[in-house]
């Protein structure tokens, strides 16, 4: 009985802490928390579960955050063109039904509208198109290489739903995943492989398989 009541007295110590790290008001750089929530066991009777950020930068009351996992698989673009992240069908579906089918309104809200840098492919100098105005968008690769300090840290598993939306171009356990910087042509996307390390030259843009890890900065207070 003791020893129950001892187990009982730590875990209720533990909790909080534990859920304090999930808190968006006390994230700090490395923190996981969760804002927001998506289909992920691939079990829809149950309801969504709530997703989980990686905060990667944290600038006043706002952090830059990335999902911990892949959350669906979707091409860069469904047609095989030239494209942008400007015009390719992968921006339009996280800024309108990821974004509304993820977030409440007043989680919406919370998600800041930024200006998406346009960044030539550092290898290849391919035109990235304009600038644009996102909430969610995709990391760069330039950002892909300032976030995440070694090709582990970027290694990326996926939900069950993700798989079963069709992520399937791996490595071992890990999934490649879409960036948005161009390949070394438009035809072509960044991605990440599933060592973790970019893949510049990119892959077509109509290719199946490779999962989504959206980006946000959200406003840490209401």
């Amino acid at each position: 009985m003791k020893r129950f009541l001892l187990m009982f007295i730590c875990l209720m110590l533990i909790l909080p802490a534990a859920f304090a790290e999930k808190n968006p008001a006390d994230a700090k750089i490395g923190d996981i928390i969760t804002f927001g929530h998506y289909e992920q066991d691939g079990k829809t009777r149950n309801g969504k579960e709530a997703i989980e950020w990686l905060v990667l930068d944290k600038q006043d009351d706002r952090v830059l955050v990335i999902s911990r996992y892949g959350l669906d698989a979707k091409p860069y673009n469904r047609m095989n063109a030239n494209v942008t992240w400007e015009n390719c069908t992968l921006r339009t579906w996280l800024n309108d039904d990821f974004l509304n089918e993820a977030f409440t309104g007043d989680e919406q809200a919370r998600i800041l509208t930024v200006t998406v840098s346009d960044e030539k492919n550092p290898d290849h100098g391919t035109d990235p198109g304009k600038p644009t105005q996102d909430q969610i968008f995709l990391l760069s690769i330039s950002e892909a290489e300032q976030y995440f300090a070694s090709d582990s840290a970027r290694q990326c598993k996926i939900t069950a739903y993700a798989k079963k939306q069709g992520a399937d171009r791996k490595d071992g356990s890990y999934y490649w995943w879409w960036l948005r910087s161009p390949g070394h042509r438009q035809l072509l996307a960044a991605c990440v492989l599933g060592g973790g390390n970019i893949r510049t030259i990119g892959d077509a843009v109509s290719r199946e398989g490779l999962a989504i890890r959206p980006a946000m900065w959200i406003q840490l207070k209401p």
